[in-house]
């Protein structure tokens, strides 16, 4: 099965030198920081979105491809992307991973159970940004991409 790094080798794409944009290391720190930082369960509840929106993502991107057929020339890893994310293997994998999530919030403390909510919810609204970012090809501002790492 396709994976993402799989992509990128595919694709010859080298991150090295590249800066990640804004809003990608705001998300991924939130992420990672919880996960490391926080109980199980708020980091269950804090990655969700992301696997969650991918899947979205792609079956709206099967739609479209089937909606448009051969009309928009793609590049077959494109394709390979798009059926990825939409494909059964994956919902699977969201569909586990959603139970997973349940589970943990049934068992939480009222305490524990409210910062899994919050995380969630933040992780949406970073998830949001995340996409934003890529669609209004957001950078840095110019005074602070002088600025030496």
């Amino acid at each position: 099965a396709p994976t993402a790094k799989g992509f990128f080798t595919e694709w010859n794409i080298c991150f090295r030198g590249v800066e990640p944009m804004p809003h990608t290391v705001l998300y991924t720190s939130y992420m990672m920081r919880t996960v490391a930082t926080r109980c199980h369960a708020e980091g269950l509840a804090v990655l969700l979105p992301c696997f969650w929106v991918y899947m979205h993502v792609g079956k709206c991107m099967l739609q479209l491809r089937k909606d448009l057929g051969d009309s928009v020339k793609r590049s077959p890893q494109f394709d390979a992307w798009i059926d990825m994310y939409a494909g059964d293997e994956f919902e699977k994998e969201v569909t586990d991973f959603i139970a997973m999530v349940d589970v943990a919030a049934k068992n939480a403390d009222s305490d524990t159970y409210q910062k899994m909510e919050e995380h969630f919810l933040m992780s949406c609204k970073l998830e949001h940004m995340f996409w934003d970012q890529a669609q209004n090809l957001m950078k840095w501002p110019e005074m602070i991409k002088s600025l030496p790492n």
